[in-house]
């Protein structure tokens, strides 16, 4: 069984593999004052306590949480879990200008969606930030596919934590699709707002990431709001909540010598 855990902005996702195949996910809530114990109860009491763990693998963008939850990892499952970075082997290269840059769960997604749909490939991450990104085949045959980079934009319910903030009299409003584009209520006035602006802003950085690519690519989406807006988005080829765990999973078996059967077969 092996134990992949992403560490977010709000949440920590979990996912356990076993025999290849991902049984079960769960999500927490991510609280920097949490302690390691409180993080090995929490972990334990969802996995349960006849679970023998023979290998883990944790990603972070939370600085200093992830050594929480490493500790806790270790003491409850009794296995020293892999903290992904820079330097750990992922089967892509990091053609970011800064690679210190990239957030670990970008890398992540990039070899989730390389294990589904091949390269080239572009990612849609639908989170507490919406990232796109893009995986560029390899420049040669000595050479592994290329992370290029993307783009990255306030997710909608931080757009709409914004709006409700930072104004004196516009309410927090639930992210519905709104019957109209004119607004007629300010509830409706603010959805409109919210979801036709977010899903043009998402269709413009896929349309023109294509054109700076210069060639189609399948499009995958992942994180919280996928599976609620793939309806608006009829260029995606998939859409898959889980992909950084199976990104996860895949660096672990590539550094473990146990990688997962690629389901992606060339036409």
């Amino acid at each position: 069984m092996i134990l992949t855990i992403d560490i977010g902005n709000t949440s920590i996702h979990l996912g356990l593999f076993i025999r290849g195949a991902l049984r079960e996910t769960w999500k927490i809530a991510s609280h920097p004052r949490r302690t390691a114990d409180e993080y090995a109860l929490l972990m334990r009491g969802m996995i349960g306590e006849d679970m023998p763990m023979y290998g883990a693998i944790v990603s972070s963008v939370v600085p200093g949480l992830d050594r929480h939850v490493v500790e806790a990892v270790e003491k409850e499952f009794k296995t020293i879990p892999m903290l992904l970075s820079r330097e750990t082997p992922m089967g892509i290269e990091n053609g970011y200008e800064n690679p210190e840059e990239v957030g670990m769960d970008r890398l992540a997604n990039a070899v989730g969606a390389h294990f589904f749909q091949g390269v080239p490939v572009m990612v849609l991450d639908f989170g507490t930030a919406i990232t796109l990104d893009y995986l560029a085949e390899a420049p040669s045959a000595a050479h592994q596919p290329v992370y290029m980079g993307g783009a990255i934009m306030p997710g909608i319910e931080m757009g709409a934590d914004a709006l409700a903030g930072g104004t004196a009299s516009l309410p927090r409003v639930p992210l519905l699709e709104p019957k109209r584009v004119i607004g007629r209520t300010t509830v409706e006035s603010i959805q409109a707002g919210l979801m036709h602006g977010y899903l043009g802003a998402i269709h413009t950085l896929v349309d023109r990431s294509l054109e700076e690519c210069g060639r189609a690519c399948p499009i995958v989406a992942t994180g919280g709001d996928a599976l609620g807006l793939r309806q608006y988005l009829p260029f995606l080829q998939e859409t898959q909540p889980d992909l950084t765990l199976y990104g996860l999973r895949q660096i672990y078996g590539i550094n473990n010598q146990c990688p997962l059967p690629s389901p992606y077969t060339e036409a």
